[in-house]
């Protein structure tokens, strides 16, 4: 399903909340003696908000925000006919929040950063709107990820904006790797080139994992990278071993960072 449809009670019934995200506010929430309905927390770059509906049906006092009106309207109706009222918003063209300082105690993002193109702007909010004692989880792509998770295109956001990926992504719609948008549908070679080069160029926009590190820190964050605790790692059968010795560990480290997956845990120092 999509942003442009509706959130529907089929739907949620199916839905599986990201299991690492849960794990890091369950743990904020035990670490700090809170019930989780004493927890207010935000889901920045929400959607249709099925995260957001997921916490508050387990007990979080949750909300969303999100920059764009059509996934936030489409998630509306099913909270109302739950019951709750309309706790998921959108960001203002300045990029802010309609909460006051300090409101939220968690701020998590799934997903998103890789999206922002104006990294300080999102990460002054964040700071503004997180309580004394908050923290906070982010989840992203590494930079250097081989596959551009949104276009399903190798190597196109590695290439400087221009002609020559223009050219790659002309390619790989050539070789049939696309995602096969609705927009797009039915289009020809060229059309569907210009419409994935602007997407790449106007909502895509990946970084050094130690930028956005950087950004938190220098807003009084203390950061966690949690990449190599992802039990994709832990857990297997020859990477699970060699994360435990110092220099292999290191080695791993920085492939994963840079090539994988970026998880980074903050808190209020």
């Amino acid at each position: 399903m999509a942003k442009h449809d509706l959130l529907t009670e089929e739907e949620f019934a199916n839905y599986k909340p990201p299991k690492r995200a849960v794990r890091q506010l369950e743990q904020y929430a035990e670490s700090r003696g809170l019930d989780p309905s004493k927890v207010k927390v935000l889901d920045w770059g929400c959607g249709r908000g099925r995260f957001v509906l997921w916490l508050r049906e387990h007990g979080f006092d949750a909300y969303g925000v999100d920059i764009d009106e059509e996934p936030v309207q489409n998630g509306l109706p099913l909270f109302k006919a739950r019951g709750y009222k309309e706790p998921l918003s959108t960001l203002s063209p300045q990029g802010r929040t309609s909460y006051q300082d300090g409101f939220f105690d968690f701020i998590m993002t799934d997903n998103v950063l890789e999206h922002v193109s104006d990294l300080q702007k999102v990460v002054d909010e964040i700071d503004r709107l997180t309580s004394t004692n908050g923290g906070g989880y982010h989840i992203f792509p590494a930079q250097r990820q081989p596959l551009e998770g949104h276009l399903f295109m190798p190597f196109v956001h590695w290439i400087p904006q221009g002609k020559v990926r223009k050219s790659l992504i002309r390619f790989w719609v050539r070789s049939g790797k696309e995602p096969k948008w609705k927009e797009v549908e039915g289009a020809d070679l060229e059309k569907k080139t210009e419409v994935y080069y602007k997407y790449s160029t106007d909502h895509i926009f990946y970084r050094p994992f130690n930028t956005i590190r950087s950004c938190f820190e220098q807003k009084g964050f203390k950061v966690t990278i949690l990449s190599l605790q992802n039990p994709a790692i832990q857990q297997h059968k020859l990477l699970g071993p060699l994360a435990r010795i110092p220099l292999i560990k290191t080695l791993i480290r920085w492939m994963v960072l840079t090539f994988k997956q970026v998880e980074l845990k903050t808190r209020r120092k």
